[in-house]
């Protein structure tokens, strides 16, 4: 067993190696600060720093959490769901249709946090006519094939890429499609009219005369006050939409789950590029002089806890026990983050004698001074930002 006096460490090394050393363990470890930023628009519940629990579980198992039993479907009211209302001016709830189909994956923690679609203001920038969309960008993606599912076509965003399309039954595709349809259909009118603020904040378009509502949902549709129809304005009964039952709940889960397509790219991101940086880090942490069981302990525990996260993310879609490969997500995803903490400041301390190691703490209290000053300007008012969109939402 060899020891500190007869093998070469990280204190043996010419000023130029430590310098090109302490600049690639000052770049892991704010690149894996990125990183996390990244999990927060990816992952994280609007105005969460970091995923819930629910997050978690969501995003890689599909199932509510707290965990509970999956509610069969309902059809008793499917005849009744099916006969038109009677309505003396019929509207459609588009802020509704936009929330759910669009604004579901376009906000932070969605799939596509970029353009954000949670407000009119964020909705208005998608509407403007300029060069190949001469009706605006949202009016192009969802006047589309449905085959064609790309970042140029959106329309299976009503189908195939809507929250709740997993959980049918291939009949009950078949029953939903002229249902979506027409939930397309009447967003592409609210653009093509003349989409209005007051519209969209009433939840209630009035839809053209020449519109055929048939198939749109009884939920989506509302009687709008007659001495305000210009305005859009909802009539009084027309209440905004409860507490989300279980099959909601479950609905919105699935939803959430990240798609077999992502998983892999993800997978086979994070194998290649931080099976490299892990294992940078951890032979650099090996020339260190800790002692022997702690360098043995910790410098592959980060690529080790790295493979056991990446296969926790596909046990997660396993029925029943899933859910619990996701909650250890969180365990692995902490060792990672712990483990290359503990080799990069250990490292750099190990590096460096007196001076250098006052040179290290100077630098460390500028970094937590910028952080906090981070924090405090931008940071704070972002997540204080994303709390205000969902406000409404969850009022």
């Amino acid at each position: 067993m060899s020891t500190t006096s007869d093998r070469l460490t990280l204190r043996d090394l010419p000023i130029p190696a430590k310098l090109v050393v302490t600049s690639f363990l000052i770049s892991v470890g704010l690149g894996y600060l990125w990183a996390m930023a990244q999990i927060h628009f990816k992952h994280a519940s609007p105005g969460e720093p970091m995923p819930t629990l629910a997050d978690v579980v969501g995003r890689f198992s599909g199932v509510p959490w707290p965990l509970e039993p999956k509610p069969e479907p309902e059809n008793k009211d499917a005849k009744e769901e099916e006969k038109p209302l009677v309505l003396a001016r019929a509207g459609v709830r588009i802020k509704t249709i936009i929330d759910t189909r669009c604004a579901r994956c376009h906000k932070p923690g969605g799939e596509k946090a970029s353009p954000a679609l949670d407000t009119f203001a964020q909705v208005e920038k998608q509407l403007k006519p300029k060069g190949d969309y001469p009706k605006g960008r949202m009016h192009s993606v969802i006047d589309g094939n449905r085959a064609e599912w790309d970042d140029e076509n959106m329309v299976q965003a009503f189908f195939e890429k809507s929250a709740d399309w997993k959980t049918l039954t291939d009949e009950q595709k078949k029953a939903e499609v002229p249902k979506r349809e027409a939930e397309r259909r009447a967003l592409i009118s609210w653009i093509e009219t003349g989409p209005t603020k007051e519209t969209y904040d009433a939840d209630a378009f009035p839809l053209p005369a020449a519109f055929d509502r048939t198939h749109l949902p009884n939920k989506l549709l509302v009687e709008l006050d007659p001495a305000a129809i210009g305005m859009g304005r909802a009539a009084p009964k027309a209440k905004p939409p409860g507490e989300k039952n279980a099959q909601e709940r479950w609905n919105d889960a699935k939803g959430r789950q990240i798609n077999v397509e992502h998983l892999t790219q993800s997978t086979h991101a994070h194998l290649l590029s931080f099976s490299m940086l892990w294992a940078l880090t951890g032979i650099v942490f090996a020339f260190t002089n800790n002692s022997y069981f702690l360098r043995c302990l910790l410098s592959p525990i980060v690529l080790i806890a790295q493979i056991l996260d990446i296969s926790c993310w596909w046990l997660s879609r396993l029925d029943g026990i899933g859910p619990y490969f996701a909650l250890a997500i969180l365990g692995t995803g902490a060792v990672v983050g712990l483990g290359v903490g503990a080799q990069i400041t250990l490292s750099l301390w190990s590096m460096y004698g007196k001076k250098g190691r006052c040179v290290l703490l100077l630098l460390a209290l500028i970094a937590a001074g910028l952080f906090g000053l981070t924090y405090q300007k931008v940071i704070k008012p972002q997540l204080e930002d994303e709390k205000k969109l969902v406000a409404p939402v969850a009022a």
